[in-house]
């Protein structure tokens, strides 16, 4: 897979903002946008280098991160959403990071 500076410049920076975005997820507001830009970098850089991140992972992450910025719901279904979400960070997270090591020593 070739690979350009800009993508991995922008791998790098999602590595950082998933470990980010998995340990504060907990503490910021629920109605903060960061998440949702985070989001869209992290679908453009995949639809950009294909077959790297399990696309039912990648989207259900999207998906509960919608939940949770636009929907009211109850504090016991946030919490297994937050759960789902923070697991689908660790896979996000595991995966980047790797590729983003593997891309620097090539």
């Amino acid at each position: 897979m070739e690979i350009s500076g800009l993508g991995l410049l922008l791998g790098f920076a999602l590595v950082v903002a998933t470990i980010w975005l998995g340990i504060n997820r907990w503490n910021i507001k629920l109605d903060s946008n960061w998440p949702l830009i985070y989001y869209a970098l992290l679908v453009v850089f995949a639809n950009s280098y294909p077959n790297l991140l399990n696309p039912y992972v990648l989207y259900m992450s999207v998906v509960c991160g919608l939940f949770l910025r636009f929907e009211f719901l109850n504090e016991r279904i946030i919490f297994f959403i937050r759960l789902i979400e923070i697991g689908c960070f660790v896979y996000i997270g595991y995966i980047l990071g790797k590729t983003v090591l593997h891309w620097v020593s090539h």
